[in-house]
């Protein structure tokens, strides 16, 4: 009888925690189903406010379907809200997510979505440095470097062959031509300013050059911000100057012209008929005192003139 009573009472026990077990499985899984529902119906802070307190329980630990829809929930917040930045927090969120959900394992309808809502923050970032550049302020580049290298990170993540060399080339010559366009404003900034902006240019340039040796606007717009420089500290020359800054300026601009004619040669040599790289050569020519290879330059440009 004893022995029965306590077969009974193990049973009772057992009964027990198998039904919580089930009503605890049941609520887990019903507020998966609850932050759908809010996210279908376009809710979507009420449906992080159900699924994010509950998401790190050992309930949800391993659960791949609930880390996706917490994902695509913070997905849409980043989108709704209009936040920016590389450390915006819901699209940070999302990511983290997402992955977690890849990493755990989904059916293939979940994990198909999964992949497009990476590839659309993936971009996101993309599209948000070029904006950045596009409307370019001064001390803006960390920013822009940090949104790009977020997108970089993501795109490997999806597809770790992909090559992006061009794409990081692209972005250095666009940050290149945005420092120059600086120097050509006509916004009051000190000789200090001026000097960090004009190497951030050249720099810039360089970089995209290491990516592609063979960008033709890379080469032509660096070869013209050398002698923009140049030309630049010449009008820096009045009545005030002494000899020995004159001496010094000039020497200054030598330089500069000379450093401009490998880039300039470089980009007629891919494009020899192209008259930008003509003039800009027979410009160098002239403005480094030589005459003779300055008129060959125009001489040709005459001739293409003339052909037309």
């Amino acid at each position: 009888m004893s022995a029965m009573k306590i077969d009974i009472r193990s049973f009772l026990l057992a009964c027990v925690v198998v039904s919580a077990s089930l009503c605890s499985s049941l609520w887990a899984q019903s507020e998966v189903d609850r932050a759908t529902e809010l996210g279908r119906s376009g809710d979507w802070t009420a449906a992080k406010q159900v699924l994010r307190p509950v998401l790190n329980t050992p309930a949800y630990q391993t659960n791949g379907r609930a880390w996706f829809v917490m994902g695509f929930i913070h997905k849409e917040l980043h989108k709704s809200t209009g936040e920016f930045g590389s450390d915006a927090p819901e699209r940070l969120e999302a990511i983290t997510c997402l992955q977690r959900a890849m990493q755990l394992g989904m059916n293939p309808t979940d994990r198909a979505v999964a992949v497009e809502a990476m590839d659309f923050l993936s971009r996101s970032y993309f599209r948000e440095a070029i904006g950045m550049v596009e409307g370019f302020t001064w001390g803006s580049t960390d920013e822009i470097q940090a949104l790009y290298g977020r997108y970089e990170a993501l795109e490997m993540s999806l597809n770790p062959t992909k090559d992006l060399a061009p794409q990081r080339s692209d972005l250095s010559r666009y940050l290149g031509q945005a420092h120059a366009m600086l120097l050509e404003s006509e916004s009051p900034r000190s000789s200090a300013e001026l000097k960090a902006i004009f190497e951030a240019a050249i720099g810039h340039y360089g970089d995209a050059l290491k990516g592609n040796p063979n960008d033709y606007a890379a080469q032509y717009n660096l070869a013209i911000t050398l002698y923009n420089e140049g030309v630049r500290k010449l009008k820096r020359i009045n009545h005030e100057t002494s000899m020995f800054e004159l001496m010094e300026i000039q020497d200054g601009c030598i330089d500069l012209f000379e450093r401009a004619l490998s880039p300039m040669q470089a980009a007629h040599a891919q494009q020899p008929n192209r008259l930008e790289t003509l003039k800009g050569l027979m410009t160098l020519h002239y403005a480094l005192s030589q005459k003779t290879a300055s008129d060959a330059y125009r001489a040709q440009i005459e001739q293409i003139l003339g052909n037309r």
